[in-house]
């Protein structure tokens, strides 16, 4: 017979005998206590013990069967795991742009709920980036989430364990609003955006919305992610650990903002951009306690270098008509249906077709305007789009006639069918991967990699765009572009990643040569693509020019619909357009700047890791009941009435109500109940619920 841990067992024998013990403090028993009771309440101080989490490789992993089947972690992603867990509660993971923070962030939380220390967690990002958090912890961690924004935050969360996504200007409004013990862990994505609390005269209201929140340590765990720590001056990591000093409760290792000015500062401390020689290996001693850091080149993993190019098509007189047919009555319509319009107007005339005689039928535009866009597709011949894939695609195979395959992103559905249609009528076989295609999505990319591949070519929507991996492509067409840059990112990341066996991809970007998507739209996107793989930090590229640290937006496609509208209103906009590209310029450029001296300030993270004992080694945890056993003998002590409701639920009576709980993560019956397993925050409200009511 197993025997408890010799602390659980004194503390029992003391409850049990009435006796004080001094180390630790335990309940004692005020009234007669049947041995029923005993064994209950004894069970339930075993399961509310805390197991210490020790990882010291992959195998000590609790959170695996969450995402095995999904996903394969790298070296260093495990590494930022286990680096996490050793420097509880708080960490900053500051790796190279391309090497996935997003998933070492949901290995970090998985293994904090796997292991019953959250089970509501709060992740912080730019607007751009929330449907990406989403779907990663959806395709990859089984994790259920929710994006919002605004006054939707309050209102945010789970019956058990679930993720909320939002945004730092609606954190910034609604967070002191908040219950303080909703939430027991913060990720902080693109954590820069806290960096000017330091050494500025107006700190952004946003970096004193999260120290005040770090400060009365609203979150056991606080997780920091940034590619860039550090902009443009020293006092960026100060403020950086200075917020993860709050959070964990310690006084700032660099001092106050004094002490720090004058031992680390070597020019004026406005502007903070030179390091004390001096003082170069402590400052990065304090950083790398409180920092982890992986560049590609520590990584070793082989990243494809991507080449952008812009395949310009002269457009057909009948496009040119459609154009100037969309030009000046749009001017006068909605800004959501402008965007919509000309969008679909950039994508294929099918489209655009069916977007207006559906806009006509809900009143949005006049009819006379689909009538008039309808007489002109009906006539066209083939598009000038249509005849530049299929040049790309006959260049393709000159090229590499064995080894080629291509994948064609579009956002709309019409614009798939018909570059679908003309591929077929050219004798290739097509994969198509949309909302709709579900299961069949898989089958088509198993056919896609097959060699020789069975299709050469997928055409895919958005949904191919969310958790798929095309990397067997080493060449991706965007037919139309997408006014959302994040948006373009997901569609090459598909087939630009980690490990790829391509050097390099190939990402084209059709567009109708002398027309708005062409000088405007194609160029500025075009500009993003190229510097977003070396840079990383969209969201500062995108704010370029913007100067408010409080508006995260960039209104980039707002920019982007001024500059268009302007263009088809005859307004000479190419001008504007050439001062937007350089403000782009400019940025990149910045951030170019802003790395290497990055690289100067914190140099080899090699060795600069988690220093200290290694863990002991523990014997397994006892408990004299499972988690089912101890449930149900609980709620029964409890005065809960409870009763099978086969094949796998119980039912539960209280009060004149009746709901169902669970113990397998999932149930076969069509019934909504809650989950009690070790990690679940129903069970652990009952284990507290046990140890505190026994008197």
């Amino acid at each position: 017979m197993h025997k408890a841990h010799p602390r659980v067992e004194r503390s029992l024998c003391s409850a049990f005998s009435m006796v004080e013990v001094s180390d630790f403090q335990q309940k004692v028993f005020r009234r007669a206590t049947s041995p029923e009771e005993f064994r209950i309440y004894r069970a339930g101080l075993e399961w509310g013990l805390t197991d210490p989490i020790i990882i010291e490789s992959a195998d000590d992993f609790k959170s695996a069967p969450r995402w095995k089947d999904h996903l394969t972690p790298f070296y260093h992603q495990v590494t930022n795991l286990i680096t996490f867990c050793r420097r509880l509660p708080v960490t900053l993971l500051a790796d190279d742009v391309g090497l996935g923070k997003t998933i070492s962030a949901g290995l970090v939380i998985s293994e904090l709920a796997s292991r019953s220390r959250v089970s509501k967690v709060l992740v912080v990002c730019p607007k751009i980036l929330g449907p990406q958090w989403k779907s990663e912890l959806a395709t990859k961690f089984d994790i259920q989430s929710i994006f919002v924004t605004g006054r939707d935050l309050l209102t945010a969360d789970f019956e058990e364990f679930g993720v909320v996504i939002t945004t730092y200007n609606s954190a910034r409004l609604y967070l002191e609003k908040i219950p303080e013990d909703r939430f027991q862990m913060l990720v902080l994505d693109e954590a820069h955006k806290l960096r000017n609390l330091y050494g500025v005269e107006n700190p952004p209201k946003v970096a004193k919305c999260f120290y005040e929140a770090l400060q009365k340590r609203r979150f056991r765990f606080v997780l920091m992610l940034t590619a860039t720590p550090i902009h443009n001056r020293l006092w960026d990591l100060y403020s950086l650990v200075d917020l993860l000093t709050v959070a964990r409760g310690h006084q700032n290792p660099f001092g106050t903002p004094g002490m720090f000015a004058r031992k680390f500062i070597a020019d004026d401390k406005e502007i903070a951009r030179h390091l004390r020689s001096e003082a170069i290996e402590e400052f990065r001693s304090v950083v790398y306690g409180y920092m982890s850091r992986v560049r590609r080149g520590d990584a070793k993993l082989h990243f494809p270098d991507r080449i952008v190019k812009r395949h310009q098509v002269d457009p057909t007189p009948a496009e040119l008509e459609l154009i100037k047919t969309i030009a000046e009555p749009i001017q006068s319509l909605n800004r959501l249906v402008q965007i919509s319009i000309l969008k679909a107007l950039a994508s294929s005339p099918e489209a655009l077709n069916s977007q207006l005689k559906n806009m006509a039928r809900n009143g949005t535009i006049p009819p006379g305007l689909s009538l008039a866009v309808d007489a002109i597709v009906q006539r066209m011949p083939l598009t000038a789009k249509l005849k530049g894939l299929g040049q790309l695609i006959e260049q393709l195979k000159k090229q590499d006639p064995d080894r080629w395959r291509l994948v064609i992103f579009t956002a709309l559905r019409e614009t798939q069918t018909t570059i679908q249609n003309f591929l077929e009528d050219c004798g290739l076989k097509v994969g198509i991967i949309n909302g709709d295609s579900g299961t069949r999505n898989q089958e088509t990319i198993e056919r896609f990699r097959t060699s020789p591949p069975q299709h050469r070519v997928i055409v895919s929507t958005e949904a191919g765009a969310e958790g798929v991996n095309l990397q067997a492509a080493n060449v991706l067409v965007n037919f139309d572009l997408p006014w959302n840059p994040m948006i373009v990112e997901q569609r090459i990341g598909r087939i630009q990643r980690l490990a790829s066996e391509y050097a390099n991809v190939v990402v084209y970007n059709i567009t109708l040569r002398g027309t708005f998507e062409d000088y405007i739209v194609g160029r500025l996107l075009e500009k993003l693509q190229m510097a977003s793989h070396a840079i990383g930090d969209i969201d500062s590229l995108l704010q370029s020019g913007n100067g408010n640290e409080d508006d995260e937006d960039g209104k980039f496609e707002e920019r982007l619909l001024e500059l268009v509208l302007s263009a088809l209103a005859s307004k000479d906009k190419k001008r504007a357009a050439e001062l937007e590209v350089a403000s782009i310029e400019e940025a990149i450029n910045t951030l170019e700047r802003e790395k290497e001296n990055i690289e100067e300030l914190l140099g080899e993270s090699e060795d600069r890791g988690y220093v200290g004992p290694r863990a002991p080694t523990l014997p397994p945890t006892f408990r004299s009941m499972s988690i089912k056993d101890f449930t149900l003998e609980a709620m029964k002590g409890l005065g809960v009435k409870v009763a099978p409701n086969p094949p796998d639920l119980y039912s539960i009576e209280q009060n004149g109500g009746r709901h169902y709980i669970r113990f397998e993560a999932s149930s076969s019956a069509n019934v909504k109940s809650t989950l009690y397993n070790e990690g679940s925050h129903a069970f652990h409200r009952l284990v507290d619920q046990v140890t505190t009511t026994v008197t």
